[in-house]
């Protein structure tokens, strides 16, 4: 079989080498040496929360962030037991955030964070002098608002809020004077929230006749933390008066004119074999008249909502469609009946300042919609990129516009280079002109909105980006110039480091599918010499979109491995059939074999690496081939036949959607295809496994991580394998939210267990 090697330039033809950063050249008795990345240059990374959202101040001066610093002493802390939640309640994604404040101009930054607790979601007044946000520094999450004239700190009022994912924003009424948040109802018991097992309920009992996939009734526990009363807060004196109780809300918008809240308010489960949240829309009106219903049967792939400019209509995303609704009498109208049948939408509506007109993307394109349903289209036509998100004035629901051509601004992604750019889109005449487009990773999707803002008039836009070599900072484009800058500078003690360099790869299948990965080459690497290889698996996923991230991937930099002396390849895997487990191979092993065919990889040093699906691919691959020497497999489900039936202690089945509608693949039930479940467990397999395997997890969910990873290690025990188990007592899933010194651990065990068995 021929296999190509595509190495990509700017014109996607030839090999993109990434490198921002200058090479430390240090003299020591007249030799040249090399600082190189080491864990704890890892740990001392600040990073930006991805659940809080970039804010400008009205006038264009001051952007307001949230870091995350793992100097910062918070509230993270954690007991044996796994809890999504920090002991004050706050959602454990905030652990360490800071709410930072920059002036564009001067650099100047404020560091609004106390020794004591966690800040997020900061949203500015509509003056510009304050700056509201989120604070659990005196025990509690609560609201707090600093002045920036004075550089003071203040808290709002001694209720406390309830902490959800964080996407929730405190919204200011237009005049300043009031503030509207979700407060936590009062006979929440917040113990409960931080560990279920002190519910002092000693017998459950649930029945399969009562199962109601369309109610909260019995489900209340696993939502709990979303429960709240929408309140409005006044700024000078913090009373409260509360608009409705006993919300499950996820995102709310005040409308322009402050006469309603829309809110998206989850009311329940889908059926057992589907992974969905079903949720409605409610309009919370401020002045105290009942709240009204506007749509029910949401699902999370199209919860999107938007305002229009006067207030008296908007726009919400449904599996049937794009639908106007009037605030007034209520009458809808689906924009995209003829358009699309059940669209796929890629981001939030956004108007046009005149609210006659909304740009929305779904099926792969922007396209600009007539208000009143009459005329619709297509502005993407032609342009080989994906887009995955459009510009929208400061705070707003309305699409930033340039003003000479009323051109807007989409965020874009080649799909051959993996480039991330800006181009805009005439609005009028159609066509599309480039911005910028650079070897970079440009942060969007934010919950259901996008992180990129406008600045003003001034045709400035913000936004995050990151490459292989520099972790994430904030950028400033102006769109009239083409000139960039860059507004953050978090990690300084990067800036002299050596890193590895990253080459977009091409391969084919047994079957002539083309595939790209992503290729990640040690430092100081010399042609022709061979290096031991490690590839990075997560099935039914394209890892060469990774190629701009700095180290590739966060559950482990992969530039630890670069510095000491190994190549990394990430394979894309576009899994189509329901034999996942088995499909797997014919994507990795040709991509493998190109790397060794290009001279880079010793056949003999072959290792191999996954997280969560990535670990259930990784142990499924070592199951059909013994060419990899090494694997390590965290946080994966090995055994689809017990995670089928797991009960949560909440009374969840949720193994069952995800095995049979959701990424398990499985399509049917486990007595319907009870051989393709089997065929796809690795743990059936195991008596084949001749690689040496490094297992590793946290608590996951419910312990399910713990469970499947000790199935695992029990059956290669018991065949007399040869494998390690590291079990991170007290963690959850996700690596981002673990302590410090187990983040070390296991990253120093990953690199031990490569040198012990590919040196």
């Amino acid at each position: 079989m021929q296999k190509t090697v595509i190495l990509i330039l700017a014109i996607g033809l030839a090999i993109c080498v990434i490198s921002l950063n200058t090479i430390a050249q240090d003299t020591k008795e007249g030799q040249m040496t090399h600082k190189t990345l080491t864990i704890p240059d890892i740990l001392k990374i600040k990073s930006f929360s991805s659940r809080s959202r970039l804010q400008l101040s009205p006038d264009g001066e001051f952007l307001a962030y949230v870091v995350q610093d793992p100097h910062h002493k918070s509230s993270f802390q954690k007991n044996t037991e796994y809890s999504r939640f920090l002991p004050t309640g706050v959602f454990i994604e905030h652990h360490s955030s800071a709410v930072w404040v920059t002036n564009i101009r001067t650099k100047e930054t404020y560091k609004l964070g106390s020794d004591d607790g966690v800040d997020w979601a900061p949203r500015w007044s509509p003056d510009g002098r304050y700056l509201a946000f989120y604070s659990d520094r005196m025990g509690a999450p609560q609201l707090w608002v600093w002045d920036k004239m004075k550089n003071k700190v203040r808290r709002i009022s001694e209720k406390p809020i309830t902490a959800i994912y964080g996407f929730e924003a405190p919204q200011w009424t237009s005049d300043g004077k009031h503030l509207i948040a979700k407060l936590r109802p009062e006979d929440i018991d917040i113990s409960r929230l931080i560990s279920p097992d002190t519910n002092p309920q000693t017998i459950n009992v649930w029945e399969t006749e009562t199962y109601e996939p369309s109610s909260l009734e019995g489900q209340a526990d696993r939502v709990a933390f979303l429960k709240g009363d929408l309140g409005v807060f006044d700024f000078d004196t913090g009373d409260v008066s509360i608009l409705t109780s006993g919300l499950y809300t996820t995102n709310m918008f005040l409308s322009p004119d402050n006469a309603a809240v829309a809110v998206i308010n989850i009311i329940g489960a889908g059926e057992l074999t589907v992974q969905e949240t079903i949720f409605e829309l409610l309009l919370v009106p401020l002045d105290g008249t009942p709240l009204q219903r506007l749509a029910t049967d949401i699902r999370s792939g199209s919860k999107i909502v938007s305002w229009a400019p006067d207030g008296k209509h908007l726009v919400y995303g449904h599996p049937d469609g794009l639908f106007l609704v009037s605030v007034q009498d209520g009458e809808q109208k689906n924009l995209t009946a003829n358009l699309a049948e059940n669209p796929r939408f890629l981001m939030r509506p956004l108007w046009s300042p005149s609210g006659t007109s909304i740009f929305c993307g779904f099926d792969g394109h922007v396209w600009k919609l007539t208000a009143d349903g009459s005329n619709a289209r297509r502005l993407t036509d032609g342009l080989e990129r994906g887009v995955l998100g459009i510009v929208a004035k400061r705070d707003t629901h309305i699409v930033w516009q340039s003003n000479e051509t009323q051109s807007i601004c989409i965020q874009t992604h080649d799909p051959v280079t993996k480039k991330g750019g800006f181009y805009l889109l005439n609005s009028t005449e159609g066509g599309a002109t480039c911005l910028f487009e650079e070897p970079l990773s440009i942060y969007g999707r934010l919950g259901d909105e996008f992180d990129i803002i406008s600045v003003g008039h001034s045709g400035r836009i913000v936004y995050r980006a990151q490459d292989v070599t520099q972790p994430e900072e904030i950028w400033m484009l102006d769109t009239n110039s083409g000139k960039r800058q860059q507004v953050s500078d978090l990690n300084p003690h990067l800036r002299d480091l050596q890193f590895g360099e990253v080459h977009l790869i091409e391969s084919k299948t047994a079957e002539g599918q083309l595939l790209r990965g992503v290729l990640m080459l040690p430092i100081n690497y010399e042609e022709g010499k061979r290096y031991p290889l490690v590839t990075w698996v997560y099935g039914g996923r394209n890892l060469s979109g990774y190629a701009y991230r700095f180290g590739l991937t966060r559950q482990i930099n992969f530039q630890l491995l670069a510095t000491r002396g190994y190549a990394v390849l990430g394979v894309d895997t576009p899994l189509k059939s329901n034999d996942p487990m088995i499909e797997l191979s014919g994507f990795v092993l040709p991509a493998v074999d190109n790397v060794i065919e290009m001279g880079i990889a010793d056949e003999n040093r072959l290792g191999i690496i996954g997280y969560s699906y990535g670990g259930y691919s990784t142990v499924g691959l070592i199951t059909q081939t013994n060419r990899f020497k090494a694997a390590v497999a965290g946080g994966g489900k090995y055994n689809l036949t017990s995670h089928y039936g797991i009960l949560s202690k909440q009374g969840n089945s949720y193994g069952i959607g995800w095995s049979e509608g959701g990424q398990g693949r499985m399509r049917g039930s486990l007595w319907e295809q009870r051989q393709r479940y089997i065929d796809n467990s690795p743990i059936f397999h195991l008596d084949k496994v001749e690689t040496p395997v490094l297992i590793y997890c946290g608590e996951g969910y419910d312990g399910n991580d713990y469970t499947q990873s000790g199935e695992l290690f029990s059956g290669l025990r018991r065949l007399k394998k040869k494998a390690t188990f590291v079990w991170y007592r007290g963690e959850g899933h996700g690596l981002t939210t673990w302590r410090a010194e187990h983040r070390a651990d296991c990253w120093e065990r990953i690199i031990d267990w490569f040198e012990k068995h590919l040196n």
